[in-house]
């Protein structure tokens, strides 16, 4: 009788465990969903992030052309020129990269 009673105990607390694995299992499930979401919406986010941020630096560059040699500092001036130059450098290398695969 008493090996009879552990024997059911110890079904009992097996299908316990069966029953919260499954619970642990569907659980994973949705969190795997949810980090998928996360993922994409981060991505979503720096991509919108690197927008703003050509956006703004094509506004610093109409501001500097509209400004007609508005007083500014020299070195931030300068530093910025150069950025510019960079930027307008990326592009045309860009256009070139284009343009050979055009012609490819």
């Amino acid at each position: 009788m008493v090996l009879e009673q552990y024997i059911q105990r110890v079904e009992e607390k097996l299908q316990m465990l069966v029953k919260k694995f499954q619970q642990v299992q569907s659980e994973n499930v949705l969190l795997k969903e949810e980090i998928k979401i996360q993922q994409h919406t981060l991505q979503q986010r720096q991509v919108d992030i690197q927008n703003l941020e050509e956006r703004l630096q094509l506004m610093k560059i109409a501001a500097t052309a509209t400004s007609q040699g508005a007083p500014t500092i020299a070195e931030e001036d300068e530093a910025f020129k150069k950025e510019i130059r960079g930027k307008i450098n990326d592009y045309i290398k860009e256009i070139d990269r284009c343009i050979a695969l055009l012609n490819s």
